[in-house]
């Protein structure tokens, strides 16, 4: 039995009274709460647009579509990222390429972005960065790079609600980015259970985006192409394709309820991160992450540790399936894109960087709801699994 998950949601009495009151009001979709959601969401993260929808996937697949990927405009991004990061342009038909990372961090860094840049044999449009495990990336060195080439920058932000470039501009205020895109999935620090969101400050596309998200429905009768009859409050009008991509009330309840304790969270976060490197320590088999907080922010959605299987003469699975039996769950973030059977290639030692990360990599227990006393046994029993 997993007594510790590597990560599990917290729900409170707060949360559970929110969503209760709009059950109890009737009103379960394009209601008041996603509007008051957006809102606060734009205050936080210092935006002038949010929208809400109902995944991460669904904000990356809405970007992406506003910004015009497809056949001749392709995305270059990270290939340790979740499926959802490449497989929504994918979605537009569009192509895509990765970059290498960072061996310690598993961030793309303007030098791999460059790199793969010039090695590309088709037009690269859009670059999504990739705030892996909620380490923020270069962004002021990569966005520099991105006007070089002529590129749009995306923020894949789905690990990083909270943090900050430089320690003073919110990770969502888009200063190096046209758009950042959120998870709000059920492990992730704000949750929804099933959830999303996209900040741009390009009214444009968030224009675009709020019509797309509802079917590519347009309301507003000084847009509409045809005249309608005289008080005609049914009509509306589809110019684009959209999808039906809302959150409905229950889940931005949810989130608007978890997004106010949003910093008071990332606080308890990095106290249990203190006291992994207080109790941890590296050694011979493993070293811990760094903590570079001095050059980029991280808001500990993760805690990876990286582990040499081959001079600790165990594999990976040997090693969480001993951490499971004494009851400590863990997981690996991610498997690169490129092994998978869909993005498949031959030639990876492009990708040395990559993978030496994933070669190595382990994410522990890391939520809200562990105790002192749990970060000690869990690293006690580590130091004696990887011994």
């Amino acid at each position: 039995m997993i007594s510790f998950p590597y990560s599990m949601p917290e729900i409170t009495d707060s949360d559970i009274k929110r969503v209760i009151k709009v059950l109890e009001n009737g009103y379960l979709t394009q209601g008041k709460e996603i509007i008051s959601f957006e809102s606060e969401i734009s205050k936080k993260f210092h935006c002038k647009y949010s929208m809400v929808c109902n995944s991460g996937t669904a904000a990356l697949h809405l970007v992406y579509s506003s910004l015009k990927l497809g056949p001749k405009n392709g995305l270059l991004t990270s290939p340790i990222t979740f499926l959802a990061t490449a497989n929504a342009a994918k979605m537009c038909n569009a192509p895509v390429i990765f970059s290498d990372v960072d061996p310690d961090t598993g961030l793309m860094t303007p030098e791999t972005i460059e790199k793969a840049l010039l090695g590309s044999k088709i037009k690269i449009k859009v670059i999504t960065v990739v705030h892996l495990g909620g380490r923020v990336c270069d962004m002021k060195g990569i966005s520099e790079i991105a006007k070089k080439y002529g590129c749009l920058l995306v923020e894949d932000a789905c690990h990083a609600p909270g943090a900050y470039y430089n320690h003073t501009d919110p990770v969502g205020s888009c200063k190096y980015s046209i758009a950042s895109t959120f998870s709000f999935h059920a492990i992730k620090h704000v949750a929804m259970g099933e959830g999303g969101c996209v900040t741009t400050n390009n009214q444009t596309i968030a224009e675009d985006i709020i019509n797309k998200r509802s079917h590519g429905i347009i309301k507003d009768k000084n847009k509409f192409q045809s005249i309608p009859e005289i008080n005609a409050p049914w009509y509306y009008e589809m110019k684009d394709l959209g999808w039906n991509y809302r959150a409905d009330e229950m889940s931005c309840a949810l989130g608007l309820s978890q997004l106010k304790r949003l910093k008071k969270n990332i606080q308890k976060r990095n106290m249990l991160v203190d006291l992994y490197f207080k109790f941890l320590k590296s050694s011979d088999y493993f070293d811990l992450p760094k903590k570079d907080e001095a050059l980029f922010s991280n808001v500990w959605h993760l805690f990876p540790i990286k582990i040499n299987f081959k001079k600790l003469k165990k594999s990976r699975g040997d090693v969480m399936i001993e951490l499971a039996s004494n009851g400590i769950g863990t997981q690996v973030h991610y498997i690169p894109l490129y092994l998978q059977p869909y993005y498949k290639q031959r030639n990876i030692k492009q990708y040395s960087g990559a993978s030496k990360y994933y070669d190595s990599t382990l994410s522990l227990p890391l939520y809200t709801q562990l105790k002192k006393e749990d970060i000690f046994f869990i690293s006690k029993k580590i130091k004696d699994i990887l011994k």
